[in-house]
């Protein structure tokens, strides 16, 4: 009886299997990254909120009110400077003015004049203008000094203020980094909430569906997943908590991997058993102690190891007789007559080699 065995396909084909199995996981990776993003979007603490619900009201419409007031002498001062800046345009203006008109009643006097009433009537409006625009500027630098007065004063109940609001400052950081945490810690519950059942899933199908047909889609999905949920733990989790979250799950992962490896070799399955013993065969080692085969044309043969990997037989090739034979070391039977053709087979091998005829191994 024989059996069609189906290859891997072109390696074009294999190629483009594993490409698209890796731009599977990608996509997956996105659709994981798309929906943690819209998940960390949720609104977390307000810190204005935290702020007003353990300052002092009472002190904070104090600091307002005092904030509101020093602008409010600021913008006075302010003010009162600019007019200033206008009562010394028009003081220099009337000095001007009176000083000219001096000068020309001097002249006038000189040559033996007397001033025309005008004169007289505009010298004294110039002198006049002058005194009263000194007279309002000193009331403004009388003012202005009032103003800063009361802005020092201002200013030193605000700081007086302002230190209280900053010893409750603290307290304020302090409640809000506990609600910051927790919003952290409620985002990572429900990141690892869609997260973990997929991982739970990509698990599964990797124990039992690893070495099927649609095995690369497996690979690509659950690679995409535990980077997702890696990432997000790391994320979310103190680094000191994070590392021994890592090392447990790398623990369990090496850990898994040797015992699967150990009870491979202890209990192996038929693809393993097959792969050693075409191995020994190839090498003309027993596949099960490794003791050079002297069979047929090699009984009589000095073999001689190449490198550690296959023994080079000089007559190899040349024609002997064929019959049973048994590994002398670990009596192992290596070759059979098989009992479909009466010719010698290899009997760890499935297959006759004269005429196809297979049996179980095991």
């Amino acid at each position: 009886m024989t059996q069609t065995r189906k290859g891997g396909g072109p390696w074009t084909h294999r190629l483009l299997v594993y490409g698209f199995s890796l731009a599977f996981g990608v996509l997956v990776y996105w659709l994981l990254n798309f929906i943690v993003r819209d998940i960390a979007t949720w609104p977390g603490p307000d810190y204005q909120q935290v702020e007003k619900s353990i300052l002092d009201q009472k002190i904070v419409a104090e600091v307002e009110s005092l904030r509101t007031r020093i602008e409010e002498a600021e913008r006075a001062i302010g003010s009162r400077k600019q007019r200033q800046e206008v009562l010394r345009d028009s003081t220099s203006n009337s000095e001007k003015t009176m000083n000219q008109l001096l000068e020309l009643q001097k002249l006038t006097l000189q040559k033996g004049v007397t001033p025309s009433s005008e004169e007289v009537k505009a010298f004294a409006e110039s002198q006049r203008l002058f005194l009263a625009n000194q007279a309002k500027y000193q009331e403004m630098n009388e003012q202005i000094a009032s103003l800063n007065e009361t802005l020092g004063d201002l200013r030193n109940k605000e700081r007086d203020a302002q230190k209280i609001v900053e010893t409750q400052r603290p307290a304020i950081q302090k409640q809000y980094e506990t609600l910051h945490s927790r919003h952290q810690l409620k985002l990572a519950g429900f990141k690892l909430a869609v997260l973990i059942p997929l991982l739970v899933v990509a698990v599964w199908l990797f124990v039992k569906h690893r070495g099927a047909l649609y095995a690369p889609l497996i690979y690509g999905f659950g690679l995409a997943v535990i980077l997702k949920v890696t990432l997000v733990m790391h994320e979310h989790f103190p680094r000191r908590y994070f590392k021994y979250i890592l090392i447990a799950a790398a623990l369990l992962l090496v850990g898994r991997i040797l015992v699967y490896l150990l009870r491979s070799v202890a209990y192996p399955k038929t693809e393993w058993l097959l792969k050693q013993y075409r191995e020994g065969y190839e090498r003309f080692l027993c596949p099960v102690c490794a003791y050079p085969i002297r069979s047929g044309a090699l009984r009589n043969q000095c073999l001689i190891h190449s490198g550690g990997k296959k023994l080079n037989a000089s007559a190899a090739d040349a024609p002997g007789a064929e019959e049973p034979y048994v590994c002398p070391v670990c009596a192992t039977a290596l070759f059979e007559e098989c009992p479909n053709c009466n010719g010698m087979r290899h009997s760890l091998l499935p297959a006759c080699i004269h005429c196809g005829a297979q049996k179980k191994l095991g």
